[in-house]
């Protein structure tokens, strides 16, 4: 079932304007805009509708509202808001900050429409991503979680460096640490130096914070791991520009990442990212002598589904395997789609037996499966060849589990063979 669209309120009477935001917008798929023109239409609509409304983009000088009365109307219904204005005096922009405002747009730039776009994407992706805050000071902590979270992340806050490595065990997966240097039991830096044992930079970003003067803080964060550092005080305007720059970063990576180790039909992982898991798995000594098996599965009969059907029916069968597969494992587990009809599939923890278990539930459970195409259902079966043994590298697993496949199709197929 898909997702429910996301909804923008545009309130602007200049149609223009707000034509082309929404013609910017609706690239995005999942959002759905309402254009107001005035202040009494937007407040009729909300009496209505409440608050349904993920984000609202405001301009503060209405015909009807000349003094920002927009904003005040937003925060009765708890609707964050991104104001445009062409004044940026100081304090006025502090005045709309405390009210709230997610962020001021000037109206008459070039570049403020790609901005206002890029922060909407950036606000949609916020709602999943997890910012853990590391602040001794009780009342610097709430204030940036606050502001933090008018940018519609996820807070989670720690009061100390082994305090932040405990809860990013606990909460996963944590996308930005935001750490101040100065704080008891283990400060910014050794906390840097930490987490950087285990995530890199494009795993984990880390901006590090300190009130001190001196340029060697920045420096020092800098060379210990960290991807950005800001000056304590700091104001919100930066506190976002800086957050949302390295989310995006971040992001960028991520979606890299899928391109060269996800399958685009399935969303599995594929041929690539296993064998670097593989490797990787195998020689950490620990996990190698915890019961690891590698499993082939094999579509049968797959080409005669494609010439009989077609590539789209194929792409079908494809897409529900996958899903079945991904249904019997837990999060430890692995499943990829290694090329064409193939997968493998790894499981930790388990003796020959147990595998077997699961690898049958598998076999059967495609068995009892469908797949409909014009009214008709078809039937599928999957070839399984399983190794439990510990060979010296993933690679000879692999073949072993392979060979063991090839003596599942030798045997009539829809079968599991062990090596």
């Amino acid at each position: 079932m898909p997702s429910p669209k996301l909804r923008v309120l545009i309130v602007e009477d200049s149609k223009f304007f707000a034509v082309a935001i929404h013609h910017r917008l609706k690239v995005f798929g999942n959002l759905e805009c309402v254009f107001i023109e005035n202040y009494a239409d937007a407040k009729k609509l909300l009496k209505q509708q409440g608050s349904e409304y993920f984000v609202a983009l405001l301009d503060l000088c209405l015909p009807d509202a000349r003094e920002g009365e927009i904003v005040e109307l937003m925060n009765k219904y708890d609707i964050p808001s991104i104001i445009f204005s062409s004044n940026f005096d100081r304090e006025f922009l502090d005045h709309y900050y405390a009210m709230g405002v997610i962020d001021c747009i000037p109206k008459d730039s070039p570049a403020s429409l790609d901005y206002c776009i890029s922060l909407v994407k950036r606000l949609m992706l916020n709602r999943e991503i997890n910012i853990l805050v590391v602040e001794d000071s009780i009342i610097a902590r709430k204030i940036l979680c606050t502001q933090l979270a008018r940018q519609l992340v996820n807070v989670i806050e720690a009061c100390d460096g082994k305090e932040a490595l405990k809860l990013m065990e606990k909460h996963h997966p944590i996308h930005l640490v935001l750490t101040d240097y100065n704080m008891p039991n283990m400060d910014g830096f050794e906390l840097t130096r930490k987490l950087r044992c285990k995530y890199s930079k494009d795993q984990l970003p880390i901006i590090g914070m300190s009130s001190h003067t001196e340029g060697e803080y920045a420096v020092q964060f800098l060379k210990l791991g960290a991807n950005d550092f800001i000056h304590k005080p700091f104001s919100y305007e930066e506190l976002l520009c800086r957050v949302s720059q390295n989310l995006d970063i971040y992001c960028l990576i991520e979606e890299l990442k899928k391109s060269v180790y996800v399958d685009e039909l399935t969303g599995l992982n594929n041929r690539r990212f296993l064998l670097e898991y593989g490797d990787e798995l195998f020689n950490n000594k620990d996990n190698r002598a915890e019961g690891l098996t590698v499993a082939m599965v094999d579509i049968d009969h797959f080409k005669n589904i494609n010439d009989t059907y077609g590539h789209h029916m194929g792409d079908d069968v494809l897409a529900k395997v996958s899903e079945n597969l991904q249904r019997h494992l837990v999060d430890k587990d692995l499943v990829a789609r290694i090329g064409g009809e193939e997968f493998c599939v790894i499981l930790h923890d388990k003796n020959a037996d147990e595998a077997m278990g699961i690898l049958e539930k598998i076999r059967m459970s495609v068995a009892q499966d469908s797949v409909s195409i014009s009214e008709k259902e078809i039937k599928v079966t999957v070839s399984i060849g399983m190794c439990n043994h510990a060979e010296e590298d993933f690679g000879a697993m692999l073949k072993i589990a392979d060979e063991a496949l090839y003596n599942a199709k030798d045997h009539g197929r829809n079968c599991l063979r062990v090596a």
